[in-house]
């Protein structure tokens, strides 16, 4: 009897009715009472597969307008005189339909020189300054670049020389520019600029111009946009 009524009042067994009927009614009150209800069993969800969503053929969004923008240089400072370099990236237009983005303005290597200024003899272990705020500079183009990367110039004593004449770029009273690179018998090389009255000469080093000409094959495809391919 104590068997079967411990058996009843399980929680996890429901009691029978004809089980209830060989007890008291008090017990059965009892166990009618303290029912725990019905688990739920959750149902699992079904599972579906499906192949990914392919990327829009679109150009990305434009960074947010407050993202710094990143302008890395490199300067040569020799006695005399210094050079510096940067890169300033091509400009882009989009489609009437703004799906694409297409170059509107290559890109170039901007070389800026600048002369010491003459404030008398340099203290050891004192800063050199230039005179920045009378910088002459030359905007080398990708095809530009690429007549430095192929030319000989200890083939020849004059060296290469490029012209950039202001009227043929719609910037009429600006001086004709003139921008001369020659090797010297022993491997350094002179960059000398000429812009009307001023002129500016860097002596670099083989070393350095090796740099040079590794930062020019980096940009030449950079120039014309290509790096926004991949």
């Amino acid at each position: 009897m104590l068997a079967r009524l411990a058996h009843i009042a399980s929680p996890a067994v429901a009691p029978r009715r004809g089980d209830m009927a060989l007890l008291p009614r008090s017990v059965a009150n009892y166990v009618f009472a303290n029912k725990q209800p019905a688990r739920q069993v959750a149902s699992t969800p079904a599972v579906t597969y499906s192949e990914p969503t392919p990327a829009p053929a679109q150009a990305p969004a434009p960074a947010a307008s407050g993202t710094p923008r990143f302008v890395p240089n490199w300067s040569i400072y020799k006695t005399k005189s210094a050079m510096a370099v940067r890169l300033i990236p091509p400009t882009f237009v989009a489609s009437p339909n703004g799906s694409y983005q297409f170059v509107d303005r290559d890109g170039t290597m901007l070389l800026e020189f600048a002369n010491a200024n003459s404030s008398g003899p340099v203290s050891p272990g004192a800063n050199r300054t230039y005179n920045w705020g009378n910088k002459v500079t030359f905007a080398l183009s990708a095809t530009e670049l690429g007549n430095i990367l192929a030319s000989d110039l200890g083939a020849s004593k004059e060296g290469l020389t490029l012209f950039h004449d202001p009227v043929k770029l719609g910037k009429t009273g600006e001086p004709l520019k003139k921008l001369n690179i020659k090797a010297f018998p022993d491997g350094n090389i002179n960059m000398a600029v000429t812009a009307g009255p001023d002129n500016v000469s860097v002596i670099v080093s083989k070393a350095e111009f090796e740099i040079f000409k590794s930062v020019a094959h980096f940009a030449i495809p950079r120039l014309f946009g290509f790096d926004k391919l991949f």
